[in-house]
């Protein structure tokens, strides 16, 4: 029996990593609800714990939360920067950060910012990359002045 040779993470990889995490934002924003959630695997998590938000996990769950986030705003604009992919020594799994922006205009006119830090872990899957996990955290605090 042989085995398959191991992967290893190419910078094709790391280029298809940033764009799915570029693509999470473009179908968030545009409330494509069935490419969005076709980004994680079939048990991923969504985690905005920091933001007092739930533990998401699995299909079903994430279609749900993401529908439910696509009927607020009316209209997010999500800038994403500062990529940093890390790939695992299984080459099967990788992780990455990125910042975040988030424009939001509310049904009433109101603009909301939301600034942060994407944490992914991904895995390669027989249909590509996937998010395993992405947790949305806030930005860091910068230190008081004098520090």
């Amino acid at each position: 029996m042989t085995t398959p040779a191991a992967q290893t993470v190419t910078g094709s990889d790391v280029e298809q990593l940033i764009q799915l995490m570029h693509r999470y934002s473009s179908h968030l924003d545009a409330g494509r609800l069935d490419e969005l959630v076709s980004l994680f695997a079939d048990d991923g998590v969504w985690d905005g714990s920091a933001w007092g938000l739930p533990e998401i996990r699995g299909t079903g769950e994430l279609r749900s939360f993401f529908a439910d986030t696509m009927s607020g705003p009316s209209n997010t604009l999500h800038l994403v920067l500062n990529h940093i992919i890390d790939a695992d020594a299984d080459a099967d799994t990788a992780t990455g950060s990125a910042y975040f922006h988030v424009f939001s205009l509310t049904h009433d006119g109101t603009r909301r910012d939301s600034l942060g830090i994407y944490t992914d872990r991904f895995v390669r899957t027989a249909r590509g990359w996937k998010f395993a996990r992405r947790s949305v955290g806030a930005a860091p605090t910068p230190p008081a002045a004098g520090r």
